[in-house]
């Protein structure tokens, strides 16, 4: 399998705990389930980063996207990494292994900080959702 078949997101595209819908810019995707990466999570300015230096479990979800082009362009824009946003990028998009809770590792697209991490507040847990639980 592809990878520009798969996206992985674990912030604000997350679906909705309370009703478990997609945001709407993942409407044409197909969702897999939940799925994690190594590395370490962040508190940007009321949105997470994820960042693969570290060993935290970021917990996510995985996608198979239907149209792959226009959903990541769409989602490039959403993130600012498209080519006509200022560099350097706050994100960039990257293709990395991500695990799913059977064991099976897949290949998918995800959104990377782009910037220092030093002065944020990491998420220990991993998972945005609960973070975001516990601030409230």
């Amino acid at each position: 399998m592809s990878c520009a078949q798969y996206l992985f997101v674990y912030g604000t595209l997350r679906r909705n705990p309370d009703d478990q819908t997609q945001h709407p810019f993942l409407d044409d995707c197909d969702y897999i389930g939940p799925a994690f990466m190594h590395g370490d999570l962040y508190e940007i300015d009321n949105y997470p980063g994820a960042v693969t230096r570290g060993t935290t479990q970021i917990k996510g979800e995985l996608y198979l996207l239907g149209t792959p082009e226009h959903t990541l362009s769409v989602l490039d824009i959403y993130e600012e990494c498209a080519t006509h946003f200022p560099q350097p990028h706050e994100y960039i998009r990257r293709q990395l292994l991500v695990n799913l809770p059977d064991g099976q590792s897949v290949c998918a697209w995800t959104y990377l900080y782009n910037r220092p991490t030093t002065g944020l507040q990491r998420i220990l847990s991993g998972d945005y959702l609960h973070h975001l639980k516990d601030k409230t």
